[in-house]
């Protein structure tokens, strides 16, 4: 079995074809020579006994198992990157690197992240968008916020923040005043790309059935969130994204937010809990309750 510890430089130029899908690019990001490159994925291919690359006449073409590593050495790659830049500060105290989706951040994390820091006197906290499913040997990240079903991850503690929401929000000004709260379902629907079935989950989950409508998608959420505030249409959005804009006018949810099954959380090692965790995770638990009381006119 080869051992990967003595291919580490050869794996290092594989990822960076891979991701470039040029020898010349390569070349040029780590250094080298082209020829060093290519010399460096035939005795890597020899070593693995499978090819990697379908050479075509002007690109590479990753193999299915070559697609696979690559993915895997990315993700690999990336955790060491902060790894050694974490051990470079090592010599600051209280540090916190927390990561979570990018919609979060922007939409409730960051406006309360001065909150945070006042609480944590004295530590520094680095913010990481992050959508990957966490793991315990990744020790780049103190703390990760995720969202979804109770799913026990090996050498990590779960602690509950607040039940997950989503329900259409639009501006008031597209809603007829003194209208049905289903209204919001007949203007035009704001979604993402991917994925694709956010309103037709959302109406199975909830029971409500879903008229004709027009449908505008956006890459990202963040987008989509964007464009129902700009009064573009009705985007099906997380509490936690639209709470702020509801309790200051700007989007209403006539309908309520859905209450999903899963929950939003806090994870992190399961040998790293401290009084700064606790302290972190207090924070969060109250933010949430209070953000979402103040968007439903709740005491």
């Amino acid at each position: 079995m080869l051992d990967p510890l003595d291919h580490l430089s050869a794996l290092r130029v594989f990822e960076a074809v891979a991701r470039l899908g040029s020898v010349r690019l390569a070349a040029m990001e780590l250094g080298v020579t082209d020829g060093a490159v290519s010399k460096q994925i035939r005795a890597l291919e020899a070593s693995l006994k499978t090819e990697l690359f379908i050479r075509g006449h002007r690109k590479l073409i990753l193999t299915e198992p070559a697609e696979r590593l690559a993915q895997s050495l990315a993700a690999a790659f990336e955790s060491i990157v902060r790894s050694v830049e974490r051990t470079e500060r090592s010599g600051q105290r209280g540090r916190l690197v927390i990561a979570a989706p990018a919609t979060f951040l922007v939409r409730w994390f960051l406006p309360r992240l001065p909150k945070l820091l006042a609480r944590l006197k004295g530590t520094e906290i680095d913010v990481v968008a992050w959508n990957k499913d966490p793991v315990a040997t990744d020790r780049s990240i103190d703390m990760h916020v995720v969202v979804g079903g109770e799913t026990a991850i090996p050498g990590m503690v779960r602690h509950i923040v607040g039940p997950e929401t989503f329900g259409p929000v639009a501006t008031p000004a597209l809603l007829p005043e003194g209208g049905p709260p289903e209204d919001i379902l007949g203007v035009q629907r704001l979604t993402t790309v991917w994925p694709t079935a956010m309103w037709s989950n959302w109406s199975v989950e909830s029971g409500v059935a879903l008229p004709e409508s027009p449908m505008l998608r956006f890459e990202r959420l963040l987008f989509a969130i964007k464009a129902a505030e700009a009064g573009l249409g009705a985007v099906l959005a997380p509490g936690p994204a639209v709470w702020d804009a509801i309790a200051a006018g700007e989007l209403v949810a006539p309908l309520g937010l859905y209450k999903r099954d899963g929950n939003w959380a806090l994870l992190w090692r399961t040998d790293q809990t401290s009084a700064l965790h606790m302290s972190a995770l207090r924070w969060f638990q109250a933010e949430f309750a209070a953000s979402e009381a103040a968007a439903f006119g709740e005491s």
